[in-house]
């Protein structure tokens, strides 16, 4: 089953939220939008789940989920993950790996896959 998520406004605005930032603050709204998709996509994937739809539609999102989401986020705008630096022509690296304390907060949405033995 494939599920597309688009974020909304509010969704947007629930990550600022988390992630501390000020609403009026639209800075990030392009790269959360961009984010959120593909990093549900990959908690989807990780944990087995596609979180069910609402009767209106709209995607529910656990409320660790959506710390994670932020988290993740934010930690792709800070620079919390800089891996090196160099001075001459200005390169930075960064570490995109999540942390295992942060993929802690999807261990209650894991579910468990089978495989069909042979």
């Amino acid at each position: 089953m494939h599920i597309e998520f688009i974020p909304t406004q509010n969704d947007v605005n629930e990550i600022k939220g988390i992630m501390g930032v000020a609403f009026a603050d639209d800075s990030k709204d392009e790269y959360i939008k961009t984010m959120l998709p593909l990093l549900l996509e990959s908690v989807m994937a990780y944990t087995n789940n596609t979180f069910g739809i609402t009767t209106e539609g709209t995607l529910r999102i656990p409320g660790g989920v959506k710390i994670y989401l932020a988290k993740a986020i934010e930690r792709n705008t800070l620079a919390t993950g800089l891996k090196s630096r160099s001075m001459g022509s200005v390169s930075y690296s960064y570490d995109t790996e999540v942390t295992s304390e942060l993929k802690g907060l999807l261990t209650p949405y894991k579910k468990v896959k089978f495989h069909a033995s042979r």
